[in-house]
């Protein structure tokens, strides 16, 4: 379920137990067991999702640490990329707020 509107103090983190992947070339099957729902992630949406199992962010954390977690600068994964990868992951319920007001 999409947490909608997004603050600025919440943090946010996928919990590896609640889901099992399955490489297949460039894409991931990821297999979610609280919805029962199968999503197929290619690389990018994948290093997105392993950077939030090792800790909690905030969207604007995120966005600072993941163009650096590709290798790629800042211009070629812009904040406005970053959030809609995450905004994707959220909609899919692959995603968990776990603190902020």
């Amino acid at each position: 379920m999409p947490a909608g509107p997004n603050s600025d103090t919440w943090r946010w983190r996928a919990n590896a137990r609640h889901y099992r992947t399955h490489v297949l070339g460039d894409v991931t099957y990821v297999y979610c067991h609280l919805s029962g729902e199968t999503h197929m992630l290619n690389l990018v949406s994948m290093a997105m999702l392993d950077l939030l199992v090792q800790r909690p962010y905030s969207l604007a954390e995120l966005a600072d640490a993941f163009p650096a977690c590709l290798d790629v600068p800042v211009a070629e994964c812009p904040p406005a990329v970053v959030a809609r990868l995450f905004g994707e992951l959220d909609d899919v319920g692959l995603v968990e707020r776990v603190s902020g007001a």
